[in-house]
């Protein structure tokens, strides 16, 4: 089941990229790409949603793939806000910052709750290697999205799109941190899709970091192959919600 999901998922998220190599009308590409970073973020958050009820309302699994899924609810909603521009406004693509960021950023938070409220339920200690890949993601992380929004952060004309900046070179740093000591401390099949939830991180995080760099540079545009990152990343944390799901029915 979940392999099907996967492999659904990515013939349905590959047009993005392919759309842009056939050189198909642009309209088209615009649509499409908007459609899937809507649709992908409420998919998972149903996935999440419907792991959860898999468990006891009281349990924390079900606690913790709530706070998973109203995580990318939230930037689904943003996806929907970003979308409504453009319609209002005879096609101009979406400013930065506008209300779709409080959507888009409301992620990391809820997502960080998640993690939190998973170390700190079951208790497990992080292991020295899970506190070195931590500090390792986050640096990296961190210094790649200073360096790709140093730019933006020193043109912020308002307090809000320098808030938005800085909310974003510090979450998604944060974000892959904290699911690299979460997946630190587990071990076996249960580690699994903790690792699929990172990895969708990751490519989020990419996502992110490559369209500040091409919005600053006036080359992005909806449409464009990097936006295939972001469905993708969903896809992952859809897919590791159902194998959660999967081994919580035969366990």
């Amino acid at each position: 089941m979940a392999a099907t999901l996967a492999l659904t998922w990515i013939a349905l998220c590959a047009p993005i990229v392919v759309f842009f190599v056939l050189g198909v009308d642009q309209q088209l590409r615009f649509n499409y790409s908007l459609i899937a970073q809507i649709v992908a973020p409420f998919m998972a958050a149903f996935f999440c949603y419907h792991t959860a009820s898999a468990f006891p309302r009281m349990d924390s699994m079900n606690k913790i793939l709530k706070f998973l899924g109203t995580g990318v609810l939230c930037w689904g909603i943003g996806a929907i806000l970003y979308a409504l521009y453009p319609l209002f406004h005879e096609g101009q693509e979406t400013p930065f910052p506008w209300y779709s960021d409080i959507g888009y950023l409301l992620l990391v938070p809820f997502i960080l709750m998640g993690l939190i409220f998973f170390k700190r339920t079951f208790g497990f200690k992080i292991p020295v290697f899970g506190k070195v890949g931590g500090a390792f993601f986050f640096l990296v992380a961190f210094s790649l999205s200073v360096q790709f929004n140093l730019a933006k952060l020193k043109d912020s004309d308002s307090l809000a799109s320098y808030v938005a900046t800085l909310g974003y070179v510090l979450g998604d740093p944060l974000l892959l941190a904290g699911t690299m000591m979460v997946v630190s401390i587990l071990t076996g099949p249960t580690a699994r899709p903790w690792w699929l939830i990172l990895i969708g991180l990751i490519f989020y995080y990419l996502g992110d970091l490559v369209y500040n760099y091409l919005s600053i540079q006036g080359e992005y545009g909806t449409g464009h192959p990097i936006d295939i990152t972001w469905p993708l990343a969903f896809g992952f944390i859809a897919v590791a919600a159902l194998v959660i799901r999967t081994r919580a029915r035969y366990s």
